[in-house]
């Protein structure tokens, strides 16, 4: 049974829409991330509006993909956590994995001279977070029960090996762009870092001492009429 779509999540989704469809065709208006370009002092913001536009060719398949985790996981997380701390985590673990290849291209020419877009870093964080907060509950699909972590353990290398999948399809070979992968990689460890103090504790089961002042159980008296009666 599917959760409801919460705000948040759906936000994240409408958002990527909005860029993809509206914005990304627009030849002068530069949306994904070129790092030789912001090391040049241009394009600036392009590590926020690049986790919004979807790649060029798998445009549809990934805006789906992003459909499905946010609805799915992201929207248990907006709930169990709240809107605002959900939308900081995602956005966190976006930002650090394209700062992180923005580093990397600062050291490496070949990784600065790659684009760089899509919601794969969000969607990431989403999942690999799923994973931590609702391990012990199983999820739902049909009559079975898979466990949570092993459906995270497909799902969250798929997200991060999308960017793999758009190269090849633009002709770049595989160990040109490995560098791709770092937003989706940072963006899992980020989001690992994020969720701990706020894991979901299970009752261990054991009853602890009652502290609360006051008599703990109720006493009846009885009073000499009613042992005579």
């Amino acid at each position: 049974m599917l959760p409801r779509f919460s705000r948040a999540s759906f936000a994240v989704f409408a958002l990527g829409f909005s860029v993809t469809m509206l914005l990304g065709d627009r030849t002068g208006l530069p949306l994904s991330l070129r790092p030789s370009e912001l090391l040049a002092g241009r394009e600036w913001w392009t590590p926020v509006t690049a986790l919004l536009r979807e790649p060029e060719g798998l445009g549809m398949l990934t805006l789906l993909w992003t459909l499905i985790v946010q609805w799915v996981m992201g929207s248990r997380l907006a709930q169990f956590w709240g809107a605002t701390r959900y939308l900081i985590m995602v956005l966190v673990a976006g930002l650090v994995g394209h700062a992180a290849v923005i580093g990397l291209a600062a050291a490496m020419p070949a990784a600065a001279g790659l684009v760089y877009s899509g919601t794969g870093p969000l969607d990431t964080a989403a999942i690999v977070a799923f994973a931590w907060v609702f391990a012990d509950e199983p999820i739902e699909l049909g009559s079975a029960d898979l466990p949570t972590v092993r459906v995270a353990a497909v799902l969250a290398p798929i997200t991060i090996g999308f960017p793999m999948l758009v190269a090849a399809v633009a002709g770049i070979p595989i160990g040109s762009a490995w560098p791709t992968l770092v937003p989706g990689i940072v963006a899992a460890g980020i989001a690992t870092l994020f969720v701990q103090p706020w894991r979901k504790r299970e009752k261990s089961g054991k009853v602890g001492r009652d502290n609360r002042r006051g008599p703990s159980h109720l006493r009846v008296v009885r009073t000499v009429d009613d042992l005579l009666n």
